[in-house]
């Protein structure tokens, strides 16, 4: 004779089985979710950035809170960068990265970011992809992809970025090497 703990055991083990063949014989327990599969898109571009310095034609950054502290820690601006297929800033523009930027090291130059990737060309036009992440001293780096919406709705991923050879002192041009995974939206249709 069984015992109840026993038989507790045996149903716990048997009834996800029994569930999933009822299912798929009687559509017993129907899911109204369509669930998207991921997507995996790698995109390369170029970040075009028109630093707040004297002299530097159409900046496309604003300081907003200057500092007297050792190295600028918490010195803040704002910007407005391009973003362009190639390395130069007068064609093939796809966006622009918008959010701001933070001196937070005290002891060594460290800027935090936290951006939006704005797609205003092509296929992606109207998407954005969030962005943080450090910027420091070294000529590399990566930025975390924290969400999305439009094409990269639910978008999560990193951004590789290396100081290009073509930059100069009034466009500091990053490469971006962007790896994203995202789950289009998915359109449910209400039965009428």
């Amino acid at each position: 004779m069984a015992t109840p703990s026993h038989s507790l055991i045996f149903l716990f083990l048997c009834l996800p089985a029994v569930l999933v063949k009822a299912n798929i014989l009687g559509d017993i327990y129907p899911c109204p979710c369509k669930c998207s599969q991921e997507n995996e898109t790698s995109l390369h571009m170029y970040l075009h950035q028109f630093p707040a310095l004297p002299g530097v034609p159409n900046r496309n950054e604003y300081g907003v809170i200057n500092s007297t502290e050792p190295i600028g820690f918490g010195q803040m601006y704002v910007h407005d960068w391009l973003l362009t297929i190639g390395t130069s800033a007068n064609e093939n523009a796809v966006g622009r990265l918008q959010g701001f930027h933070l001196q937070a090291g005290q002891t060594t130059t460290s800027w935090y970011m936290a951006h939006t990737m704005v797609f205003s060309d092509g296929s992606f036009a109207g998407s954005t992809i969030e962005v943080s992440g450090l910027l420091g001293v070294k000529p590399n780096g990566q930025w975390s992809i924290t969400g999305g919406t439009g094409t990269f709705a639910s978008a999560h991923g990193t951004i590789k970025f290396t100081n290009s050879q073509s930059s100069t002192a009034t466009d500091d041009i990053r490469e971006l090497d962007i790896h994203v995974f995202h789950t289009p939206e998915a359109v449910v249709s209400t039965p009428h």
